[in-house]
């Protein structure tokens, strides 16, 4: 019964297409619908897409924690490599 129901699923997005189709031919307005909400929905994946990018560029350097060895000795030489994140 599963291989049945797992073959026939490969089906469905075609099914829906055409009954997506179908509903168009009857009912034309829904194409301005369907095309209008395919745009916000690349509005949304470009506004996404963008933030990632910037979030990747903004930490893409290193950041670099530095420790003093001694606390009371002041200055550039005492300090201890401690972490290196990206």
């Amino acid at each position: 019964m599963k291989e049945g129901i797992k073959e026939f699923s490969l089906y469905i997005p075609g099914a829906l297409f055409v009954m997506l189709g179908i509903l168009v031919v009857f009912f034309p307005m829904l194409l301005v619908g369907l095309f209008s909400a395919g745009l916000i929905l690349i509005g949304i994946t470009a506004i996404s897409v963008a933030h990632q990018v910037r979030r990747r560029h903004r930490n893409s350097h290193w950041t670099v924690a530095w420790e003093q060895v001694e606390p009371f000795v002041e200055g550039w030489q005492h300090r201890v490599f401690v972490r290196r994140r990206w």
